[in-house]
């Protein structure tokens, strides 16, 4: 089935059939990245990535392998809710 022949049967243009899809696409993904940051939140009793090095930082969290990864994962994770929010700010 083409984007063409969707937006015909659903009686709305492809131009806003691909805007409310990418628009759909792009809150799932936000979702998802809120998910993530709340369960790595939850797990570390950290509210942000800063507060969470800082808990490895003062000792309250060993520095090992699986809580550098969730480091890594957590500033990633913020960067892409960032990124997330301003494009669907733009749309």
């Amino acid at each position: 089935m083409t984007i063409a022949s969707i937006a015909q049967k659903l009686n709305m243009s492809i131009r806003v059939l691909e805007k409310e899809s990418i628009k759909s696409f792009l809150n799932r993904e936000l979702h998802l990245a809120e998910i993530e940051l709340f369960n790595l939140s939850v797990k570390y009793g950290a509210k942000n990535i800063k507060d969470l090095q800082q808990k490895i930082k003062d000792g309250e969290i060993p520095e090992t392998r699986n809580s550098v990864e969730d480091f890594f994962n957590f500033d990633h994770m913020e960067a892409k809710k960032d990124k997330l929010k301003k494009i669907l700010q733009n749309l």
